[in-house]
């Protein structure tokens, strides 16, 4: 595997990725934890892109999904855990890439959510990693699962439902299948949660435990190729442990471990057109490592990158590079890697 790094640009705090289609364009976007700026990077010429100049403390960015040119995000999540203002704006850019960002509401401590439709209608889940702290290293008040249905104008308040309480530490979170269904995996101290969405408008959600242990974060990914997922877990939370389980007969066995410093970044896909898990660390080695399966089943490891401690990563296909774009927070740098095929 061919690794190309190109620095987009600087951000402190770099925190939260997605990538997404802007006026027929692919584009890289970034935004801070901190009080600074949301980004944007053409994917092929590099051109930025100021998204907003503030207030920051964004978690999360999320294309709207049915819609062209708007994502939902997060905003006011300030380091550390200050997050009783979080709230979710909507942000939307013009013909000519202009973006306007519209204030919707205020959900304290919302630290990841995905927007699904149903029946057409738009609906936000979310993970609030807890209801209150009186200081940094409170966890005396659980966190929980939140869903709402969006207005027919999506920058309006709308009502919230929780339909799970009592996740210590709410952090991880991942939208996959599971049971041949849509699911959410959330994660907390008290292990990890599938949520099941319903078909119908006014049908009830599903929520079941899968792992009972402390996790911090999760993905899923067919890695070996035999139709059942594995899942990749950092454990536990903001944990020196990245783990990659199967599914036996005896339940679900640990295949693979990997040191980490303040594990952060799981992601399950495909690069280059085999399975893969990435996992990194933003702290000590600040290791991206990418996990693929050799011929006999061997598990090979693939460091992309070991000086930017990534907080988060979003992967896209691009001719026939796939390439990693990484908030690299521990050094205040936007980065991506364009990973292809040896000659």
């Amino acid at each position: 595997m061919k690794i190309q790094k190109t620095v987009l640009g600087e951000l402190d705090r770099a925190y939260a990725t997605t990538i997404m289609e802007v006026n027929g364009k692919t584009k890289y976007i970034v935004a801070s934890e901190g009080e600074s700026q949301c980004v944007s990077y053409d994917m092929e010429t590099h051109e930025k892109t100021v998204v907003w100049d503030g207030p920051g403390g964004t978690m999360n960015i999320v294309p709207v999904p049915g819609r062209e040119n708007e994502f939902i995000a997060t905003q006011k999540f300030i380091p550390t855990f200050n997050a009783a203002e979080c709230r979710i704006v909507h942000a939307k850019a013009d013909a000519e890439g202009r973006w306007s960002v519209v204030p919707i509401m205020t959900i304290p401590y919302l630290h990841r959510f995905d927007l699904l439709e149903i029946e057409g209608r738009l609906h936000l889940i979310g993970g609030v990693l807890c209801n209150s702290k009186q200081f940094k290293d409170d966890w005396s008040d659980p966190g929980r699962i939140i869903v709402g249905r969006f207005n027919e104008d999506i920058t309006q308040p709308f009502e919230l439902t929780t339909i799970h309480d009592g996740i210590t530490k709410n952090h991880g979170f991942c939208a996959s299948e599971w049971k041949g269904k849509k699911a959410f995996f959330v994660t907390g101290v008290e292990g990890m949660f599938v949520a099941y969405p319903p078909e119908k408008l006014e049908g009830k959600w599903q929520v079941e435990q899968l792992f009972d242990h402390e996790i911090s974060d999760c993905a899923l990914c067919d890695i070996d190729g035999d139709g059942k997922p594995e899942i990749a877990t950092i454990e536990a939370f903001h944990g020196e442990k990245g783990k990659i389980y199967k599914e036996t007969e005896d339940g679900w066995k640990v295949i693979h471990e990997h040191t980490y410093e303040f594990g952060h970044v799981v992601w399950g896909g495909k690069l280059l057109g085999k399975p893969a898990f990435i996992i990194a660390g933003r702290k000590g080695k600040m290791e991206l490592v990418v996990y693929t399966l050799d011929d006999k089943g061997n598990f090979v490891e693939t460091v992309v990158d070991n000086t930017g401690g990534p907080s988060n990563i979003a992967v896209a296909h691009k001719g026939d590079t796939d390439v990693i774009l990484a908030a690299n927070r521990q050094i205040g740098e936007i980065a991506i890697y364009e990973l292809s095929q040896e000659a």
